[in-house]
């Protein structure tokens, strides 16, 4: 049977090389958006002798909201580039569940609950000097 320790080691290994191979990749990414010389926004795909490569150069955009606050009537509401969305507060659904039982009993009829992906740290204990 393999042991907790065991087990922490072989974790720190994967997740060193997972952090090296995943340097190496962007490494290999830059070099091929280089080659390719694809610098626009967007995707394309080449051919290099039997492989498809495809290339997506992404931009990130984001908004200052107190900005867009003081501009947005500027813009036609049915022109506005923003998206509202209902998201679950799950802090709030936390506190439902400790301090108003009879209100989250309401609310859990409408909640689905499944376990996400299990998350685990390890770090060597650092030596006492």
């Amino acid at each position: 049977m393999t042991t907790l320790y065991e087990l922490a080691v072989a974790y720190a290994m994967a997740k060193d090389a997972e952090t090296q191979w995943a340097a190496r990749r962007r490494e290999l990414a830059a070099e091929i958006q280089a080659a390719t010389g694809h610098d626009s926004e967007g995707q394309k795909t080449y051919d290099a002798d039997g492989w498809k490569v495809t290339v997506k150069a992404p931009l990130i955009r984001s908004l200052d909201w107190a900005h867009w606050d003081a501009i947005s009537e500027q813009i036609p509401e049915n022109l506005h580039p923003v998206r509202y969305r209902r998201e679950l507060d799950e802090k709030g659904v936390q506190w439902l569940m400790a301090h108003e039982p009879d209100l989250y009993l309401v609310l859990s009829h409408a909640l689905t609950t499944k376990p996400g992906a299990v998350q685990v740290t390890v770090k060597p204990v650092e030596a006492e000097v």
